[in-house]
């Protein structure tokens, strides 16, 4: 009888041994995709933030004449040699299409384009938003429009989120959630207002 009850005994505990293994097995999996997609989200979000500083300080260098030519919330299109010594490029952010490959719903392209083409972008965007400020610092209604208007700004805040392309869900919670990255600049390109 006591053998049985060893038996037993020792079959309950080695059997709360392997619940305890699995459930830690699937929190580390669980922790293990949640740092993938912030990771993923952090460094979208990081090149992001680099291509627009890049592309819009170069704003309106080497230009003559009208530096910015479309001005709204989420599209912008300019004109600037976009590396030393380079060529003068029109140069139109937008947002574009639904990301259909994407698994959130609220995925979208950031569209790019210079004289080289078009280049459709997956950063898992969700928010654009760009606001413009004159020589007085004081915010621009938009649209923007005419070569004076054009001519007045001085500095561009912009502002993206990103989203993880795919939802996290954990262990006791089946409602998906998206890892986010904001992102936020006024940015003063040193070209703009110069008679060059």
């Amino acid at each position: 009888m006591n053998i049985m009850l060893d038996l037993v005994g020792s079959a309950i505990i080695f059997g709360i041994l392997i619940l305890t293994v699995a459930r830690m097995q699937g929190n580390l999996n669980s922790t293990m995709y949640q740092n993938t997609f912030n990771l993923n989200t952090q460094t979208a979000a990081v090149n992001l933030a680099r291509q627009v500083e890049h592309d819009f300080t170069k704003m309106g260098y080497r230009v003559t004449g009208q530096k910015i030519l479309s001005a709204d919330t989420n599209t912008v299109s300019f004109k600037g040699a976009l590396s030393y010594g380079g060529t003068v490029e029109t140069v139109t952010y937008s947002v574009g299409t639904a990301d259909s490959a994407s698994l959130n719903p609220s995925d979208y392209y950031m569209q790019r384009q210079t004289t080289a083409g078009l280049i459709k972008q997956r950063f898992g965007l969700i928010l654009f938003n760009l606001s413009y400020f004159d020589t007085s610092g004081n915010k621009m209604t938009t649209p923007i429009s005419g070569a004076s208007a054009f001519a007045a700004i001085r500095a561009i805040n912009v502002k993206f989120r990103l989203e993880s392309w795919e939802p996290i869900r954990t262990l006791n919670d089946t409602t998906p959630y998206y890892y986010a990255v904001s992102w936020e600049k006024l940015i003063y390109p040193r070209n703009l207002g110069k008679p060059y």
